[in-house]
Formats: C-alpha cells, sequence, structure tokens
C-alpha cells in the first residue's frame, strides 16, 4: 500500500502545476547563477556575489517547501488527509512522504544550483556534502510551518510571504564571527548560512569548524522540524 502511495506521489509531479514548477525552477535558478554570479564578480563587490549565492542556495529550500506546503494545504481542502484515516496508511506517513519527496527534490536543485554558479570551485568535497544536505533540510521545516499556523490557501499565503524573511536574518551570518552568532542558532538557516560563509570569507569564527555546525545544524533542524510536526498533527488531529 506504502509503494502504491509513492507511485501515486511521484505520478502527480507529472501532472501537478505545483510539482511541474519545481521541475524547472532549479534549471532556471541554475541559469540565473550562472550568469549574475560572474557578472556581479566583474561589476560590483565581492560581498556582493557572496550575498547572492548564499541567498540562492537558501532560497531552494523555502521554495520547494512552500510548494510542498500548499499542496498539503490542498490535500486538507480536498479532505485527502481525512479520506486516508479510513485507509492502512497512516496519515502521518504520508505527510512524511511528501516532506521527503520534497527533501530529496531539494537536494538534486541544491547540487544543479552549486554546479551551475560555479561554487563548487571554491568549497572541499566535505563541506559540498554538508551544504547539500543540510540545506534543503529548511524545506520540511517551511512546509510545516505553513500548515501548522494556516487554515486555508489564503492564510497560507500570507504565512509564507512573512516566513520569507527568515531567508534574510543568515545573511547576518556573513558579518557576526563571535559568540554572538549563537543568537541567530534559533534559525535553522543559519547553520548552512555559516558554512558557506566560511568558504566565502575565511577568517576565524567562533567554533571555527563546519563539522560542527553541520551537526549543531542538523539537530536544530531535527528539533525545529519535530516541533512544528507534533504542532501540526495536533492542530489537524491527524
Amino acid at each position: 500500500m506504502l509503494k502504491r502511495l509513492l507511485l501515486h506521489e511521484l505520478k502527480s509531479i507529472t501532472r501537478d502545476k505545483m510539482y511541474l514548477f519545481l521541475s524547472i525552477y532549479p534549471i532556471i535558478m541554475a541559469i540565473i547563477a550562472y550568469f549574475l554570479i560572474p557578472y556581479l564578480e566583474e561589476q560590483s563587490s565581492a560581498m556582493a556575489s557572496n550575498i547572492v549565492v548564499l541567498v540562492f542556495i537558501l532560497l531552494n529550500g523555502f521554495m520547494f517547501g512552500a510548494i510542498t506546503g500548499f499542496t498539503l494545504l490542498d490535500d486538507q481542502d480536498d479532505k485527502v488527509l481525512l479520506s486516508l484515516k479510513i485507509t492502512p496508511i497512516s496519515v502521518r506517513y504520508y505527510v512524511l512522504l511528501k516532506l521527503l519527496i520534497s527533501y530529496i527534490l531539494g537536494v538534486f536543485a541544491t547540487f544543479i544550483l552549486i554546479m551551475f554558479s560555479g561554487f563548487y570551485q571554491s568549497v572541499d568535497i566535505l563541506d559540498l556534502i554538508f551544504i547539500i544536505v543540510l540545506a534543503p533540510l529548511q524545506g520540511p521545516i517551511f512546509s510545516l510551518l505553513i500548515n501548522a499556523l494556516a487554515n486555508n490557501k489564503v492564510e497560507g499565503f500570507v504565512i509564507m510571504k512573512l516566513s520569507g524573511i527568515i531567508l534574510l536574518i543568515p545573511i547576518a551570518s556573513l558579518f557576526l564571527i563571535e559568540w554572538t552568532e549563537l543568537f541567530l542558532g534559533f534559525i535553522p538557516g543559519f547553520w548552512t548560512s555559516r558554512i558557506i560563509s566560511m568558504q566565502l570569507i575565511p577568517q576565524d569564527y567562533f567554533l571555527n569548524s563546519s563539522t560542527l555546525y553541520f551537526i549543531i545544524g542538523v539537530i536544530v533542524h531535527i528539533i525545529v522540524g519535530t516541533l512544528l510536526f507534533k504542532l501540526y498533527t495536533k492542530k489537524h488531529n491527524l
């Protein structure tokens, strides 16, 4: 039954307009990055191109999370989740499956963006893996945030716009290098941003270890994601 559900979700990628957008979104962003970042490096400052690289990578997770969040709102409006309650499949497994698909697509999109932007040339392989694994974890968190707070797609759109502000906060990681950076630690995107900034602007950072930032980042994502998942399932009685 779970296998059929997975096949159904994979087929819906080719039918759903939102999923269709997700399939071409990485290509669009990669092409923009391919031309924009070298242009900024030549015509502007290195800091400007660094900020663009950072925002583009963080934006990947946000976009996949937002669209997956709206597909879950659609399922709620269409009573799909209610219908699943009378089947052998757990509704929670269904939601987790959608979040997993969102994450996998985010990993693929992040990899494509890093390759096209040329960012991989200045990053060692281990840190590259850290970024590709960690950055898309924002997607499920944004999905759960939207669905935990919104009752319909109108409210979901408002929450999506407001949560977009969260993307701007990790940019501060380019300027905070001492213990004060921990004030940003509750923002999941900060930990990805710090690993990226360590590659773009080498200097003495507070923890000074991308491995530590990665491990703590994964833990923060798991804690925040778990709390939001519990809030979401409690709100909708799943």
